[in-house]
């Protein structure tokens, strides 16, 4: 009679099958835990290393990869490589695109209308505009009195330069 001798390493048991299971509900709910937390500290950075752990569970599931060096090597990979490749066009999605149609910050001031507010003196002395519902320090070459309109031809910082409406 031949009989095979197993040792009780190779026999699986209920409680490894467990912990194997374990394993990879751990790294899907670290997963949904990281994309739920992508809501909560938006930035669409957090989301990708969550579909990183989602790539590792699926790939313990499927049985590539079973070691802790080959999970964590799995997801570091996975969650930059998703970072880099799709972080630009994921974020349009969860943010939005630009206001400004890609236009400069200058574009948003110089050629627009705004309203004298306090008196400009002319030259070098500074008197207020309202833009966009907010005042703004302002210089012109000329003086132009409250309720006047005037244009924006350049932002110093936070100084507007104008020229008076025609």
């Amino acid at each position: 009679m031949v009989g095979i001798c197993l040792s009780m390493d190779d026999v699986p048991t209920e409680r490894t099958q467990l912990m194997e299971l374990d394993t990879k509900m751990l790294w899907f709910i670290a997963g949904l835990a990281m994309i739920l937390l992508e809501f909560v500290a938006p930035g669409v950075v957090i989301v990708f290393f969550g579909i990183g752990a989602w790539v590792v569970a699926m790939a313990m599931w499927i049985g590539l990869i079973d070691s802790v060096p080959a999970q964590c090597l799995t997801f570091a990979i996975s969650s930059l490589l998703l970072l880099f490749v799709l972080r630009r066009y994921v974020t349009t999605w969860f943010v939005g695109g630009s206001s400004n149609g890609g236009e400069s910050i200058e574009d948003e001031f110089i050629g627009k209308t705004v309203r004298v507010v306090h008196v400009i003196s002319g030259g070098e002395d500074i008197g207020k505009v309202e833009f966009k519902g907010a005042e703004w320090s302002a210089r012109c070459e000329q003086e132009l009195l409250p309720g006047r309109y005037a244009t924006v031809i350049k932002r110093d910082g936070l100084e507007l330069i104008v020229k008076p409406n025609e």
